[in-house]
């Protein structure tokens, strides 16, 4: 397998275009399974619902999968890497090889740092079977809102609000079924919580907030836990039960 590639990830019918930094070239990928032959595939922060079933077979393959966690970065990364992109590009507008050139020029600064991925981070088997669901759940929600929003405000939105809260609904069961194949435990935790069987709000609240919080890669700190959600301040008993 060759070492790594950085791709600059296509959310339409537009092929990825992808740097390979051993080899020196630039090329396209129809699909993001057609790199499976390298060890480590860095991609940019888009990653959209239609992308975590060709993340899952790479995975599953033995390819270790990173994406890029700062996206609000971009132009200053632009303007940062101009002079280098000028080298190997005939202007420093965007484009798509350039992209894929600056994660790898990332990528090269924190070596030179002494950690590689900061900016980075691993997808996981457990972002690809939890995370597309969790979007869509996210999406379908912040309709279910505003349609309800609607309905108070007198518009006949019946048939809308039947259709989200059914969808809504059969999404946080599917969260929840792979919160529990994933994580044993997860119930057990729950119980902990304050939470049943028939909390369906709750306990995908729960699978999103392991998730996003990187478990199990990373183990949340009572501190990160307390800061994103913002509720209280832990006793010793409390940071007690979760070391």
């Amino acid at each position: 397998m060759s070492e790594r590639v950085f791709v600059d990830s296509a959310w339409n019918s537009k092929p990825h275009a992808c740097y390979d930094p051993h080899a020196d070239k630039f090329f396209e990928a129809e699909r993001l399974t057609d790199l499976g032959n390298y060890e480590e595939i860095y991609l940019d922060s888009l990653l959209f619902p239609g992308i975590w079933s060709e993340l899952r077979e790479l995975i599953v393959n033995g390819c270790r999968v990173y994406h890029f966690t700062r996206s609000w970065r971009w132009k200053e990364l632009r303007r940062r890497f101009k002079d280098d992109l000028r080298k190997r590009f005939k202007n420093v507008k965007k484009s798509d090889y350039g992209d894929a050139y600056i994660l790898w020029k990332v990528y090269q600064v924190g070596i030179l740092k002494g950690n590689a991925h900061k900016w980075f981070k691993r997808v996981t088997v457990i972002d690809v079977e939890l995370k597309p669901f969790l979007m869509l759940e996210r999406m379908y929600d912040r309709w279910l809102r505003r349609t309800r929003q609607y309905a108070t405000l007198g518009v006949d939105v019946a048939v809308d609000l039947e259709l989200f809260e059914d969808r809504v609904e059969d999404l946080r069961r599917i969260i929840v079924a792979k919160a529990r194949e994933v994580w044993p435990r997860f119930m057990e935790v729950a119980a902990k919580l304050g939470l049943d069987e028939d909390d369906l709000g709750g306990l995908t609240g729960l699978a999103g907030t392991i998730t996003y919080l990187g478990w199990p890669l990373m183990k949340p700190s009572i501190h990160k836990a307390v800061h994103y959600f913002g509720l209280y301040r832990p006793s010793r008993e409390d940071r007690l039960k979760f070391m």
